[in-house]
């Protein structure tokens, strides 16, 4: 090491508090020699931070060599040590713990006990459920009884990758369906449901879960649309056995809002048989290691979501680990492919795979059946990171204001003082002020929203939200920072007696009597209304930021892609962020950003170092966890 820690202390300004005090604590715990205290304070630095940044874990491999914590005035930082000198003082240092160590080394990564235990529990409740299902002759009589009013039962070339999703996970206690937008994944999943009561004649306890109170609700919705869509073509009883109602998981698991203790766990288990955990990419490794532990033995786990939209908040990525590297065309064993075979003989066959000893456990869904276009273009070429196809296809206009309401993604100059976006702002906005009732006023904020993936700064959702209000009162009766008509408003914590829920989004609108109330969308279809005084906390959302605009879907979307001066703002602008808001669009979108900027954006992969993918590709290959 080239710094001691008093070094560290007094010259390392990128060092947050917390991050040194975490190092001091575990270095007074060993007695090493100096150089070797030193390079162990920095390694337990390094450990804090990525903790921190949404890492489970360190990666030695990562850091080896490389100088982190750098000022580039100074050109002052810790330069780490090569890969053989980390992992000999990460040894020794552990070594010298008392028992139970904190801290876990495995296979080059440095965890915090904590999150190794996350992931630990999550790899052995998927290990648990990899034995294959084998239906019975009556059970695969329901469901071809049941197939031909849930799929078409033609004869076809192209692969129906809903129902091999469907078909594949009636035979797994354990799947991931993966999808991007308009891709059927509710569809799919309803289809599922129905299938899995048919043959257990309605007996099954299915419960419908979500990471969000908003998706949540959503999923409600989804569910029962689809179900309402098949009333008359199959029996009453078999719609009636679907639930309709999703919870959240912290209601589910008996989380508390700022908790870690759950009332349900290993001792106290979830009573049901099937589960069902939509927008998967947005729980994170401590939420999912919990709802793991809360699951009786037999109970089917199967997930659903997107891996390429933004990973949770805090820490872990664990929808992407559980997917990894997905192949061209999946390849299945023969047992597979025979009751595919059996349940879906007007399908393609796919292909055998040579040396796979478990069938993988996550289906794809390859088509979109309502995303196409540019936007569905542009969205994938940023996804596989091709950053001149995706830049060929963005043009450039000179007149932002024209841009709203084509089907089409175009890019507008990022000004140097956000205030020239005025403009923009009424035309994005005014036919929410035409407006006549509090449903026309619900239908126009579907039609435009404007994203950022900041909260502080010029380009922050508070600044812009701020300016959206001040560019709108110069024509409008609009109060900025006040209650107003036409105020868009978005919940930001649950409040189950009002059944409004984190990231529900209504509007103010004065009732018959002109008294201003709060305005929602009902589950049933129609609105209803609130007063004011019964809120829980809100926010205007004239815009928002990317990571709260998941799961949404606008006609128009109006996207601030800002500079990334910090490292922080360079963590949350990424390829992932970019493409999570192009896909909230349904037409056509609007970049606020120049071509230099987006090239770096689509060229930064967002990735999380975690030991989990690695734990589960051991899994599907048939090896011991070691």
């Amino acid at each position: 090491m080239t710094m001691t820690i008093d070094d560290i202390n007094t010259k390392l300004e990128g060092v947050a508090a917390i991050d040194y005090y975490f190092a001091q604590t575990f270095c007074e715990q060993v007695q090493l020699d100096e150089d070797g205290q030193s390079c162990w304070f920095a390694i337990l630095l390094a450990l804090s931070y990525m903790q921190r940044q949404g890492h489970t874990c360190l990666s030695l491999e990562l850091i080896a060599g490389n100088v982190l914590f750098s000022d580039d005035e100074n050109a002052s930082g810790i330069t780490y040590p090569s890969l053989t000198r980390l992992i000999q003082v990460t040894r020794q240092a552990l070594s010298q713990y008392a028992a139970p160590v904190a801290l876990v080394y495995e296979k080059g990564l440095l965890y915090s006990r904590r999150y190794w235990q996350f992931e630990d529990t999550i790899a052995q409740a998927i290990a648990d459920r990899q034995q294959p299902i084998l239906l019975t002759d009556n059970e695969y009589q329901a469901c071809e009884d049941v197939w031909p009013r849930l799929f078409s039962v033609t004869q076809c070339a192209e692969q129906d990758w809903q129902q091999i999703a469907v078909a594949s996970t009636l035979v797994q206690r354990f799947s991931v369906i993966n999808g991007g937008p308009g891709t059927g994944k509710t569809y799919t999943v309803t289809r599922l449901l129905l299938a899995l009561q048919a043959m257990s004649g309605g007996t099954l306890k299915i419960q419908l879960a979500a990471p969000t109170g908003k998706a949540a609700q959503r999923l409600t919705e989804s569910v029962s649309q689809s179900l309402e869509q098949l009333e008359g073509q199959l029996d009453a009883k078999l719609l009636e056995a679907i639930p309709r109602d999703a919870s959240t998981l912290h209601r589910l698991l008996g989380l508390a809002r700022f908790g870690v203790r759950a009332r349900r766990d290993q001792s106290a288990p979830l009573d049901i048989d099937v589960l069902i955990v939509d927008e998967a990419s947005m729980v994170d490794v401590a939420l999912m290691a919990r709802l793991m532990r809360a699951l009786p033995p037999d109970v089917r786990v199967y997930l659903i979501g997107d891996a390429d939209q933004l990973p949770a908040v805090e820490s872990g990525n664990v929808l992407e680990s559980m997917i990894g590297e997905l192949p061209e065309e999946p390849a299945v064993t023969s047992s597979m492919r025979a009751h595919l075979v059996r349940l879906c003989p007007h399908l393609p066959l796919l292909p055998l795979a040579a040396n796979l000893q478990a069938d993988a456990w996550v289906h794809s869904l390859r088509k979109s059946q309502r995303f196409g276009g540019k936007l569905a273009e542009v969205a994938t070429a940023i996804q596989s990171g091709r950053t001149a196809h995706a830049l060929s296809m963005i043009s450039s206009t000179a007149s932002a204001q024209d841009a709203l309401g084509k089907e089409d993604v175009l890019m507008s100059a990022l000004p140097e003082n956000p205030q020239s976006l005025k403009s923009l702002a009424k035309a994005s906005f005014a036919a929410l002020f035409s407006c006549r009732t509090p449903q026309q006023a619900l239908d126009a904020l579907r039609h435009c929203r404007w994203l950022t993936p900041l909260r502080q700064g010029p380009f922050g959702v508070e600044s812009i939200n701020r300016l959206i209000e001040q560019a709108l009162a110069e024509s409008y009766s609009v109060l900025p920072g006040g209650q107003y008509a036409g105020r868009p408003i978005m919940v930001v914590e649950n409040q189950y007696a009002q059944r409004l829920f984190n990231g529900d989004v209504g509007v103010l609108w004065p009732d018959n009597s002109g008294q201003l109330k709060a305005w929602f969308e009902d589950a049933a279809g129609g609105v209803r209304a609130l007063s004011l005084s019964w809120l829980p906390r809100v926010e205007t959302v004239f815009a928002m930021t990317v990571h709260k605009s998941q799961g949404s879907e606008f006609s128009q979307v109006v996207m601030i892609v800002p500079d990334s001066e910090s490292a922080h703002s360079q963590a949350l602008n990424n390829r992932s962020l970019l493409y999570t808001g192009l896909t909230r669009a349904k037409q056509g979108a609007l970049l606020i950003s120049n071509r230099e900027i987006l090239s770096g954006v689509i060229a930064r992969k967002q990735e999380r170092v975690s030991g989990l993918s690695y734990r589960l590709r051991q899994i599907q290959a048939g090896q011991e966890m070691s």
